[in-house]
């Protein structure tokens, strides 16, 4: 008979951007650990907001599974004679082990035939592992910084209030973090602030519906949503038709976890306050009071959405609260902008001097001067015209002065839009304003990327830079620790220079920035293999197997639009039907090749025509010629795929010389110039990918 199981964490107001890393944990951790008890489920499913967090394992079975082992022993023919009877030392055997006969068997090993005992354990019911299984859970989902309370040595992101648990009708009784679990759950905290005792495990999604809890944060979202799209078509009839939400994924997703009851409220604030840029307004909104703004598409209009964990009591009463509230936070915001603008913003880059990045690292005037020097350098590597690389130095010399207005201080998220805004107030070049702005892109997961040049260096420069003194300094991402936010930058890095097809060596790169620092060959080899794992992953995202990735470092990876390039080309050639035959006959090409260089051959690319014997060795030579200069012309281009589509007229060619020809022949001058041969052409299949790394079916 198969049951559902139950755990609920109440937990002290865990934050929104916790709950969904600590619910794919669970997940992850109870799949595993059931699993590994041996008890069969059919479904884990896992809901959760600030106030819990709860597992539900549906179909779960009354006992483990049964199982049995092999406990592997002494060679047979120590156990056994030659007529298969038990020998003394079986005997001995045996009785040490406390084993039975008919519980021996034989298996066959490399070694020979071994004895194995059959070892039965029975599965225990599952109410009497679940308590150790559930405890193990709790410990080991990880929070970056968890919180100790009580006597107990007992970490979690927030305090345990209560844990509720149950298998069918039954309690599953266990202790942690000095909480005891028991039958009993809490119902909202405002609607239904009470203690319920449930029944059975299976009655709980109602008797927990009835307290007023919508236990599914993808629901409430949906609910969110719907009672915005009506908010909406509202102000659209009040003489706005071209309303609509300022989406912001990462607010709703915050909502969604924070709320257990969400109900939706609006208003409308003073037009007064539409003098502000838009993206002010917005912050205000947001980071105050967590509600979304609305647009016409162009500008922003004088309406704010708001969720309340709660119902519809009283809700013009709230809408009113939060009308004053907002109108005071813009005002202070209307004040601190006009305050902003009075200094220019080249002004207040000396005052960067009074800032520090890190004790180590300086203060960001310091950091001002590496992205000057730094973005020189690297635009003068990449050929830049010289008056692109004046503005790029300029965005460079102002694009952290925003960090010391007041807008900058009270909301560090706009850094960068700030600056341009401030920037054009300035009377700078708009080219100049627009490289600040996108300075600071990517600034999260599928954010847009810089679309200047200008701006697209400064944030290699400024993202390269912050990679570069973190590893000098020995702050190197671990596990899930990154405070410094140090993928996401070297993420940023890596899709920047693919999109723009940056034309640059890493190595280069990285020698420049950390020379600035005092050079350190460790921490630049480590940031060096930090980012080439990004880039990695990114191959992975982009449908690559393990061993077209590998196929392809192995070709090179200092030049990462150079390695994306190959990777477009490799997915293409090694999706074509004809693939395997030219696969294979360029496998053998460079197999040979290898060889050669183990047995210490050294081989060139100069090939002599009248050391030619074989005609296939004349026609592999004579349609190599043929095509050698278009192949090479492609490759100057990084037309990596026209180039491969002249490289493999060469298959059969390949194939034919291989199966007629001996290159390892006994003339020295005749195999070496065979090899020659070889490996003129080898050349430029490497070029794209090391072929012997794929695997060919």
């Amino acid at each position: 008979m198969e049951d559902v199981a139950i755990l609920e964490l109440g937990i002290e107001d865990l934050p929104p951007r916790m709950v969904k890393s600590t619910l794919q944990q669970i997940q992850t951790l109870s799949k595993e650990l059931l699993e590994n008890q041996r008890i069969e489920f059919k479904k884990i499913s896992l809901w959760g907001s600030s106030r819990r967090i709860i597992l539900w394992i549906e179909g779960i079975k009354p006992r483990q599974k049964d199982m049995v082992e092999k406990e592997i022993g002494p060679p047979k023919n120590v156990v056994y004679d030659t007529k298969g009877k038990l020998t003394s030392a079986g005997k001995q055997y045996l009785k040490a082990k406390k084993a039975r006969e008919e519980e021996l068997g034989i298996e066959v090993t490399e070694k020979g035939e071994y004895v194995y005992i059959k070892r039965y354990t029975k599965g225990e019911k599952t109410i009497r592992v679940l308590p150790s299984l559930f405890q193990e859970i709790i410990k080991n989902i990880h929070f970056a910084k968890p919180m100790r309370w009580g006597k107990e040595n007992f970490y979690f992101g927030r305090p345990l209030r209560y844990i509720f648990s149950m298998l069918g009708k039954d309690c599953i009784e266990f202790e942690i973090g000095g909480i005891k679990s028991g039958r009993k759950t809490r119902g909202h905290r405002y609607l239904f602030p009470r203690w319920i005792e449930v029944t059975s495990a299976q009655s709980y999604p109602e008797v927990i519906r009835k307290a007023k809890v919508i236990l599914d944060p993808e629901e409430r979202r949906k609910i969110i949503l719907r009672s915005i799209s009506k908010i909406i078509s509202i102000i659209k009839r009040k003489g706005y038709p071209e309303a609509k939400l300022v989406e912001d994924e990462e607010l709703l997703e915050e909502l969604s976890y924070l709320v257990e009851y969400p109900t939706v409220l609006w208003g409308e604030f003073n037009v007064r306050y539409l003098s502000l840029p838009s993206f002010i307004l917005e912050a205000c909104l947001r980071e105050y009071q967590k509600q979304f703004a609305i647009s016409d598409g162009k500008k922003a209009l004088p309406f704010f959405i708001g969720v309340r964990d709660g119902g519809k009591h009283n809700l013009e009463e709230i809408v009113e609260g939060n009308k004053r509230v907002i109108h005071a936070r813009l005002n202070d915001a209307q004040f601190f902008y006009q305050e902003d603008k009075k200094l220019p913003l080249e002004k207040k880059v000396i005052g960067l001097k009074g800032i520090t990045v890190q004790e180590k690292l300086g203060s960001y005037y310091d950091k001002t001067k590496r992205l000057v020097k730094l973005s020189e350098k690297i635009s003068s590597e990449l050929k830049v015209k010289k008056e692109t690389i004046k503005k790029i130095k300029r965005a460079a010399y102002l694009c952290k002065a925003d960090i010391l207005t007041n807008m900058g201080r009270e909301f560090p998220r706009l850094q960068g839009i700030l600056g341009k805004e401030y920037a054009l107030h300035s009377g700078e070049d708009p080219v100049v304003a627009q490289a600040i702005e996108e300075h600071k892109k990517p600034r999260f997961a599928g954010d847009s990327l810089p679309s200047s040049l200008e701006g697209a260096i400064l944030a290699i420069v400024d993202k390269i830079d912050t990679l570069s003194g973190a590893f000098w300094i020995g702050f190197v991402p671990s596990g899930s620790e990154d405070p410094w936010g140090l993928r996401r930058e070297a993420q940023g890095v890596v899709e920047i220079i693919i999109d723009k097809k940056i034309d640059i060596s890493i190595e280069k790169l990285l020698s420049e920035s950390m020379t600035l620092y005092g050079d350190d060959e460790n921490a630049r080899q480590k940031l060096g293999e930090f980012l080439t794992g990004r880039v990695l992953n990114l191959l992975r995202e982009r449908g690559l197997t393990p061993d077209q990735v590998n196929a392809l470092i192995k070709a090179g990876k200092d030049n990462f639009t150079d390695l994306f390039e190959r990777a477009i080309t490799l997915k293409y050639i090694t999706s074509r039907k004809e693939f395997k035959q030219e696969g294979l006959a360029i496998i053998r090409l460079l197999n040979i090749l290898k060889q050669a260089k183990e047995w210490g051959i050294k081989v060139t690319t100069e090939v002599k025509k009248e050391k030619l014997k074989e005609k296939e060795e004349i026609n592999l030579y004579k349609k190599w010629e043929k095509i050698k200069k278009a192949v090479d012309g492609f490759f100057s281009k990084r037309e990596y795929i026209k180039a491969y589509d002249k490289l493999s007229s060469l298959k059969e060619p390949i194939h034919i010389f291989f199966d007629k020809v001996l290159v390892m022949s006994k003339d020295p001058e005749v195999k070496l110039n065979r090899l020659s041969l070889l490996r003129d052409i080898g050349s430029r299949f490497l070029r794209i990918a090391d072929f012997t790394k794929l695997q060919i079916k």
